[in-house]
């Protein structure tokens, strides 16, 4: 228990009604209704005792599976306390895991981090940057220790349970998709395609054959390619077209968005620009001798783009809806793109003059809010 002193100018006033010979009287209302009063005269101190216990440590493994998601939730009763993520770090030149400790809304202050080589991982919030602090030791065991986080703590501890932090996208009657999660920078993205088939409102997209061009480019409404091998869907997610992202009916998961330009390169910029860092290495989503690192967990695939007549490009090039509008040189309206190809070797984000028009067919991949 904490004794607390009544602050002092309380102290200092019932020295000086002590010096007159007028009695005061302190009078107090319980929440019980009992009152009780007391001559302040007859006082010699006064202390308040607090009976909450003092919080406990909690302690958590650091995890070797992010299969599941790049973003890790550290639970203690009921409530997120703290996140690890397994991030690619431009400024260590590599990915590390980095446990966060949370606010009482559950996100994570990233100006807090510590890496399981024991450096402390701070980024500016402005800049999008990070400073890593001196590696020391592997450290297999942190600790949550009045909001911050430990690599030791004296005493005992209580356990965390740690689990994967996943979108959970669920739409229409019977359509639920489940998306990872990565942090790059400061940011959080779905480290999948997009793959509903529904607006967020839960009204159907259009459904149009790679064949019907006609259907493609008369649709104004929002619309994907459909897709018959599910594997692929399940890795590659649907193309779109522009209108999708245009509608009111929302195309992002709940709490999530098409990321405007500045938000694309913000994306870039903490990925580390090269396409390899941003491409899948897995065998099957690029053509041969076009697969990446995957060193910031973006895990892009080559999926192609539609314009009308087929797929164009499949295995060797991938765009991404951005939401910014603009107009093309030639005056035409459209929305940014993030661009990888397989054989470049940057990241392009596309200028205010080379909008994508609406009837192009794109991948999605959203930001968190």
């Amino acid at each position: 228990m904490k004794k607390l002193l009544l602050p002092s100018i309380l102290l200092l006033g019932a020295s000086a009604f002590a010096q007159d010979s007028t009695p005061y009287l302190m009078n107090l209302q319980l929440k019980s209704g009992e009152k009780l009063q007391y001559s302040v005269t007859d006082i010699e101190s006064i202390t308040f005792e607090s009976t909450r216990a003092e919080a406990k440590p909690v302690s958590l493994a650091v995890p070797n599976d992010f299969s599941k998601s790049w973003v890790q939730k550290v639970m203690y009763n009921g409530k997120q306390i703290a996140e690890i993520d397994k991030e690619y770090v431009k400024a260590a030149g590599k990915q590390l895991v980095v446990i966060y400790p949370c606010g009482e809304d559950g996100r994570a202050d990233l100006t807090k981090g510590v890496s399981s080589t024991g450096a402390s991982v701070v980024w500016n919030l402005d800049a999008n940057t990070a400073t890593v602090g001196e590696e020391g030791e592997a450290v297999s065991t942190f600790y949550v220790v009045d909001g911050a986080i430990a690599t030791s703590c004296s005493g005992e501890a209580d356990a965390a349970t740690i689990e994967p932090d996943v979108i959970r996208d669920n739409r229409g009657l019977f359509e639920r998709n489940t998306y990872k999660i990565v942090k790059i920078g400061i940011q959080y993205w779905m480290a999948e395609n997009l793959r509903t088939t529904y607006f967020r409102d839960g009204t159907s997209i259009a459904k149009i054959e790679e064949t019907d061009g006609t259907a493609w480019k008369a649709n104004t409404t929002g619309a994907y390619i459909a897709d018959a091998n599910t594997d692929w869907v399940k890795i590659a997610g649907y193309l779109y077209n522009g209108y999708c992202v245009k509608s009111d009916k929302g195309i992002a998961p709940e709490g999530w968005e098409v990321p405007s330009t500045d938000q694309l390169t913000m994306l870039k910029n903490a990925g580390g620009t090269t396409a390899d860092n941003f491409k899948s290495e897995d065998l099957g989503t690029w053509s041969e001798g076009m697969t990446g690192t995957n060193l910031n967990g973006f895990d892009a695939v080559g999926t192609g783009t539609y314009q009308g007549t087929s797929i164009n490009d499949p295995f060797s090039d991938t765009y991404f809806w951005g939401s910014t509008m603009s107009k093309s040189w030639l005056g035409v309206e459209g929305y940014s793109t993030l661009r990888i190809n397989g054989k470049s070797k940057n990241v392009v984000v596309s200028s205010t003059d080379n909008a994508h028009q609406y009837s192009f067919g794109h991948v999605i991949r959203c930001v968190r809010k």
